[in-house]
């Protein structure tokens, strides 16, 4: 027979928390797919400035992404640490507030990302996008200088991005070790969370040292979202079983 240790005033956090990992991915999800202009190759700057001068809902774009990522980590991944810290095990417990305080990190650092590269970098590609490329009246030395201006800000971002990435490797590291070693949810999530980690700081590895790339931003963002979608299940799954006690 299941039995659930968690006390019945947690439950509604839990729910909340799931809600929040789940609710988080999907408006995630829509202002990436749905709102975020994009190229083939993210690392031609002209190519991409261009296509980010132009698109209007950029701005938007990017405060929707802040708000999906927010949910997720000042909402499930706090749910999650306080779940844990019922866990009969020291370690897991401990290790919950080591992945309450990453994930603050994680997110102040989101909140700096994406003011340059939403707020920012839209205003410095849009600069660079109205002047016209003409040498008669030398128009044409000021977009040199505004398209490196715009170029500094792109590898500002690229900077926060890596580190951003290795926090969330390391938030996912924490708490799958944390489940691992409790009892409250499932193992293998927590074995899972470890995988997720270890590939999160290996794209932030790699984005430090070559800058975007669209097979490791990929890789990364399906094996995070589905385990962050895992856990969110798995919570909501955790409120509804009853306690039974047996002997």
């Amino acid at each position: 027979m299941q039995t659930n240790n968690t006390p019945d005033f947690d439950r509604p956090m839990l729910r909340m928390g799931s809600v929040a990992f789940l609710a988080g991915i999907v408006i995630f999800m829509v202002s990436t797919i749905g709102f975020h202009a994009g190229t083939r190759d993210p690392m031609d700057n002209p190519a991409v400035f261009a296509v980010y001068a132009q698109s209007d809902p950029w701005i938007s774009a990017h405060i929707g992404q802040f708000a999906g990522l927010m949910l997720i980590f000042a909402g499930g991944f706090v749910a999650l640490h306080r779940l844990l810290l019922h866990s009969e095990s020291s370690v897991a417990s401990a290790l919950a507030w080591f992945g309450l305080a990453a994930a603050i990190i994680t997110a102040s650092t989101y909140a700096i990302l994406q003011a340059v590269d939403g707020i920012a970098q839209k205003i410095a590609t849009g600069s660079w996008y109205a002047i016209p490329p003409s040498s008669t009246d030398g128009s044409e030395e000021e977009k040199a200088i505004a398209f490196r201006v715009a170029e500094g800000i792109r590898w500002t971002e690229i900077g926060i991005n890596s580190y951003f990435r290795m926090l969330q490797g390391a938030v996912a590291i924490i708490f799958g070790v944390a489940i691992a070693k409790s009892a409250l949810l499932s193992r293998w999530i927590g074995a899972v969370g470890i995988a997720v980690g270890a590939v999160g700081i290996a794209a932030g590895v790699v984005t430090a040292y070559i800058g975007f790339s669209e097979p490791v931003s990929n890789i990364w963002a399906v094996t995070l979202y589905l385990w962050i979608i895992i856990l969110g299940i798995f919570m909501w799954r955790k409120t509804r079983v009853k306690r039974i006690v047996t002997g």
